[in-house]
């Protein structure tokens, strides 16, 4: 019983205790932007906010009037109209009628060997001479201020590349529920955190909906053409960036943007699947290692609670309620971090093993799409 005490404690309470510091140092790291207070230089550098839209119809004019609501000093906006089916490519050239700072192309056709999104930011970005390029999603509701913070850190800071993870908008239950694990687990299997270490060369994330980069180091460093055929192509600039020595940072950026992402319990598990996958690089380690967490780590709090109980011992119950401490105090920031308000967040962390088997589900399917080398996007099958 006391090996198996000592083999409880280590792979659970000591376990969650390492993960809550290295969190805590995580958050510390990656919200450098939500702290600064840095200004933008005068003049102010030259910027060009690109943006892809496909089939966006609905919204694609809140977007446009979003973004020229950026108080950022004369900047251009450009989007791509990427093979839309429907009026998506009309509306635009109306506002760009109105609007001379609008500057609007179409893409007709995916060439071979591309992605459709790579290919749009590549001919959305060329013949730009502006000093930065803001990649923004079409469904990223940015705030005022947004472009101007970014710029004035990466600016003051010296970084070449700097992109934010944003509030998330939930629709339901599910989303909820899983869209914060997946998150957590995403940047804790990757360790995200590190792309801020300049040492790490190896190490580096980025989140593509809204995403900074010096001009002049893109183009050097190949521009979307550089990852033109990978599922996850912000996570992989961000690598081919940092390996080639330019200063990459991912920050956290909640008060700047709020995105709704996967709202339907098979884009979850399509799109996750796809993050994940595409971001091991066909290697299957990082999903084993959060199902070990998930399942060794984690659960077992619930069965040395029960052992606890049964075999009246006191060591094990003190050691389950740290245990349990952990892990639901970890689980409450998530949910508070992803945008969640305090009693929703209060409802949701009792129900763990829900979401741990709906992690599971998504990991597993992760891992069966790592080991097929391809995963299915947008009702397409693309190659890892």
């Amino acid at each position: 019983m006391t090996a198996l005490f000592v083999i409880y404690v280590i792979t659970g309470p000591l376990l969650w205790v390492g993960l809550c510091v290295l969190s805590m140092f995580a958050r510390v790291r990656m919200g450098r932007l939500l702290r600064s207070k840095d200004q933008l230089h005068e003049p102010a550098p030259t910027l060009a906010i690109v943006v892809p839209a496909k089939d966006e119809a609905g919204n694609i004019q809140e977007c446009v009037r979003r973004l020229f609501a950026q108080d950022y000093p004369g900047f251009e906006l450009v989007v791509i109209n990427d093979r839309s089916t429907d009026s998506t490519g009309e509306q635009l050239d109306d506002l760009a009628g109105q609007n001379p700072r609008l500057i609007v192309k179409h893409v007709q056709s995916l060439p071979a060997g591309w992605l459709g999104k790579c290919h749009a930011l590549n001919v959305g970005t060329r013949g730009l001479s502006c000093d930065w390029i803001l990649f923004v999603d079409s469904d990223v509701n940015l705030a005022p201020d947004a472009a101007r913070r970014m710029v004035a850190l990466a600016q003051t800071r010296g970084y070449d590349a700097l992109s934010a993870l944003p509030t998330l908008e939930f629709a339901g239950f599910a989303d909820r529920l899983l869209l914060p694990v997946l998150a957590v687990a995403w940047g804790a299997a990757f360790m995200v955190s590190l792309t801020n270490d300049d040492s790490k060369k190896h190490i580096a994330a980025a989140n593509g909906q809204l995403f900074l980069i010096r001009r002049s180091v893109y183009e050097d460093a190949g521009n979307h053409e550089a990852v033109k055929d990978k599922i996850v192509e912000d996570v992989e600039l961000a690598r081919h960036l940092k390996a080639n020595g330019a200063r990459v940072r991912l920050m956290l950026g909640q008060p700047l943007a709020t995105t709704r992402m996967h709202d339907t319990w098979p884009r979850i598990m399509h799109g996750w699947a796809r993050i994940f996958a595409g971001t091991a690089r066909g290697s299957t380690g990082p999903m084993w290692a959060i199902l070990a967490v998930v399942w060794i780590g984690t659960m077992s709090a619930f069965l040395a609670i029960l052992i606890g109980l049964l075999g009246s011992s006191s060591a094990v119950l003190i050691a389950a309620a740290i245990h349990l401490i952990m892990v639901f105090g970890y689980l409450f920031q998530s949910y508070r971090a992803a945008g969640l308000a305090f009693w929703q967040s209060l409802v949701f962390v009792p129900l763990l093993p829900i979401a741990a088997v709906g992690l599971s589900i998504v990991l597993i399917f992760s891992l069966i799409s790592s080991r097929r080398g391809w995963v299915e996007w947008r009702g397409e099958r693309v190659r890892l």
